[in-house]
């Protein structure tokens, strides 16, 4: 009998092997890195989990946990097992306060269930359909984490697997180093199965004033007054190119472009409530207010679904996306910024964009949510949707990208394309690294869990 029999026989969930289902875990959202595991798990319960984890070190195997499979560095993948959480996808339960789900839930359904109770999650992706666990492992930012931080902030309790097969309830007030290790942690330490969540109560209805500005340094003093003043619920701004033709660069002709930089800021209403740009914008130095849009607040939670639909129609959301994710501080963003916009070629962004995200330094305290120490941060996304035959043209660019956000004091965001030796692990954790190794070797001894990505070790 082999390994993956004796593991059918142990679990009371889906445990495939034929090669459908193997293959549509092979790759994630990056569609860089390919990996064919010889199990797809898909648990019924947390007792399943445990005993996937138990079975794993027992035989010397590795398991990823793959929630949505939205990385982008095949932090999602194994050669050996895929616990595929989306089968845990339950509400358990909601209060006034919180919510109560099992990880494998996307976010989508999660808001689908809250909203005509007219709650709803402090922090929510850009991307609804991506799972709960998934997100606070990373950390999950969003239109609002400029106030409230990362998803990873606003949770209160979690239900964790350890890779050494304990289940452990933790929180800020119980077993306090799993739940630090936990959220933020990219899957190193165990499988989140359960989370508490807190939600808030939301208005009705929402106004967005979709604002253009053409000068970077306005929009910067701009995003800064608006976090201060706290006079929107909703910041979420990116940079746009307007092609200019081709330029001489080194003696060859290049494409160039003017950039410009959008700014929707979204404030929740009441029933009948319609602020006036009068009152929202004033003292504001954008170039031109372009819209005013007015709807549910349903509608806003769900706003880029036609984006993503057009990039699917497209076929664009099949092509490799190897994201560049960096969090900077506030005064070095503008010379980062003009610098990488400068080097970037326009025509790199068709089926993506570049997002900007501002925050205040302390609207997050996750402690392995890695960023700078800044009264202020800017996050930065290049996000790029890239042809196969161009990927390895792409990757030393945005390589390139990623060590100068390290040299201006930036930090990434781990869901992108990360290419990091032991010496960028080490210096990205910094002061946390001696944290992240001690929680390694406490709760996943025998490094089952997601194996590769996090190099712990100087490999000769």
């Amino acid at each position: 009998m082999s390994w993956t029999d004796e593991l059918a026989r142990e679990i009371s969930g889906a445990v495939s092997m034929d090669d459908a289902a193997r293959d549509a875990v092979a790759t994630d959202f990056g569609r860089i890195v390919t990996r064919k595991p010889q199990a797809v798990v898909r648990p019924a319960s947390t007792v399943d989990v445990q005993r996937v984890v138990k079975f794993a070190a027992r035989n010397s195997l590795h398991i990823s946990t793959r929630g949505g499979g939205h990385s982008q560095t095949g932090q999602s993948l194994s050669d050996q097992i895929v616990l595929d959480t989306t089968s845990l996808d339950q509400v358990k339960s909601v209060t006034m306060d919180s919510v109560t789900v099992q990880a494998g839930i996307k976010w989508r359904a999660l808001v689908e269930h809250l909203v005509p109770q007219s709650l709803s999650p402090p922090v929510l992706t850009n991307n609804l359909d991506v799972t709960v666990g998934g997100t606070l492992s990373m950390a999950g930012l969003g239109v609002a984490s400029w106030k409230f931080g990362t998803q990873a902030d606003n949770c209160l309790e979690l239900e964790v697997v350890t890779g050494a097969g304990d289940v452990v309830r933790c929180s800020e007030a119980e077993n306090r180093d799993l739940f630090d290790a936990a959220r933020c942690g990219v899957g190193q330490f165990g499988v989140i199965t359960e989370a508490v969540l807190k939600v808030r109560r939301h208005a009705p209805r929402f106004r967005s004033f979709y604002l253009l500005y053409d000068d970077l340094a306005r929009l910067l003093d701009d995003l800064k007054s608006l976090m201060e003043d706290k006079r929107f619920d909703y910041l979420e701004s990116w940079c746009i190119p307007c092609p200019q033709g081709f330029k001489k660069v080194a003696g060859q002709r290049q494409p160039f472009a003017q950039w410009f930089f959008p700014l929707h800021a979204t404030v929740e209403t009441q029933e009948g409530e319609s602020p006036e740009p009068l009152s929202k914008l004033g003292g504001l130095k954008f170039y031109k207010l372009v819209h005013t849009e007015d709807g549910e607040i349903g509608e806003f939670f769900t706003r880029l679904d036609n984006l993503f639909a057009l990039w699917k129609r497209g076929g664009f959301w099949d092509y490799a996306h190897p994201w560049m994710e960096c969090v900077l501080p506030w005064q070095t963003t503008p010379m980062y910024i003009s610098q990488v916009l400068a080097n970037l070629p326009p025509q790199a962004l068709v089926g993506g964009h570049i997002l900007l995200w501002p925050a205040l330094g302390t609207a997050s305290r996750a402690p392995l949510f890695m960023r700078p120490q800044a009264d202020f941060l800017m996050g930065f996304g290049i996000l790029p949707a890239v042809a196969p035959r161009f990927v390895n043209e792409v990757l030393p660019r945005l390589n390139m990208a990623s060590q100068a956000a390290a040299m201006m004091g930036g930090k990434r965001y781990l869901s992108g394309w990360i290419n990091f030796d032991h010496a960028a692990w080490k210096a990205h954790y910094g002061e946390q690294w001696a944290t992240v190794i001690a929680a390694k070797r406490k709760f996943d001894p025998q490094g089952i869990l997601n194996p590769g990505f996090v190099i712990y070790e100087i490999i000769a």
